[in-house]
């Protein structure tokens, strides 16, 4: 009888315990965490950066409403009216659309020589061995570099492009020099400087297939090309569409390689938003303008990355 008695009040000590170290737990759990400096000091100059970058934005947003001119003392909110202005313009139509024609077909070409490259690069050829080396090469130099040297290669008198096309028996072409093939020449720059970029994503999708896939393929009777269509472009097309995403933000906002070589000549020709608002704000002094211009640019921008991240996720879905 006393021995069930103890146990009782053995059991009971026991279970008041428990009880407590649960309530002391729940404490502890329920008191605020305690603020992790060391993460916070590690992230605080990147929050700063960005908030930065945030003020730069909307003070450029706020310019683009007001009257802003070098040498006016007083600067006034005129709402919209910059925007209305320019709307009423054949120069700013035409720059909207050379900007549109700019970047859609250097970022289209750039995926489809991107794609062969990349291609190319999974094999063994010769070829292949000799341009892995130096693929990289056009996007290391500075975008002005570029330029300069483009320019100089494209010179109608001098220009080595042009001593190449005699030695084949061509004409002299006009390259930068004529409105009609600015922009052509402008987009074989970009072509040129900014391929290796896709090629080395879109390589590196094809290097994530699985061999066993593309084996399946040749047991069941697929071609090479069979292969590529319906197996391997499939499975690459979002590494096509991220590279793409990228590459068009950059060429919407390109200023470097355009005004480094046309300086948005001739004529208006290759005068992109870019290039006119930088013109519009630091050679004619009309800062309100010309951060008008910058943000429609931005605005293109976003909707353009905006489009194309949406076929990305599509695509993503589809393949995955």
């Amino acid at each position: 009888m006393y021995s069930s008695g103890l146990d009782a009040i053995v059991t009971l000590q026991s279970s008041v315990s428990q009880l407590a170290s649960a309530q002391d737990g729940a404490a502890k759990s329920a008191s605020p965490p305690r603020l992790d400096w060391w993460s916070i000091a590690a992230i605080a100059p990147a929050v700063l950066i960005l908030l930065g970058f945030l003020f730069l934005f909307f003070y450029g947003v706020f310019q683009s409403l007001t009257d802003l001119k070098f040498g006016r003392p007083l600067v006034h909110f005129i709402g919209l009216t910059n925007y209305a202005a320019l709307i009423k313009t054949d120069d700013f139509w035409n720059s909207v659309r050379a900007t549109l024609v700019y970047a859609g077909s250097a970022v289209l070409a750039e995926a489809v020589l991107g794609v062969a490259l990349a291609k190319l690069f999974a094999t063994e050829v010769f070829l292949a061995r000799v341009m892995r080396p130096v693929i990289l090469l056009p996007l290391v130099l500075p975008p002005m570099s570029v330029a300069l040297m483009w320019t100089t290669m494209m010179d109608p008198q001098s220009g080595i492009l042009n001593y190449l096309l005699s030695l084949v028996g061509m004409g002299r072409f006009a390259w930068i020099s004529d409105p009609a093939t600015a922009m052509i020449s402008l987009v074989l720059i970009d072509i040129w400087t900014y391929t290796p970029f896709f090629t080395l994503i879109i390589f590196a999708g094809l290097q994530g297939i699985n061999e066993e896939i593309r084996e399946a393929a040749r047991v069941n009777g697929a071609k090479g090309w069979a292969t590529f269509l319906y197996i391997e472009l499939p499975l690459i097309a979002p590494y096509i569409l991220i590279a793409a995403v990228f590459r068009l933000i950059e060429s919407l906002n390109q200023f470097d390689i355009i005004f480094g070589t046309t300086q948005g000549g001739p004529g208006n020709s290759t005068s992109v938003l870019s290039v006119r608002a930088y013109i519009t704000a630091f050679q004619n002094l009309a800062f309100g303008r010309g951060a008008a211009l910058m943000v429609v640019n931005w605005i293109i921008v976003l909707a353009g990355a905006f489009l194309t991240v949406k076929l990305w996720r599509y695509v993503r879905q589809r393949v995955s």
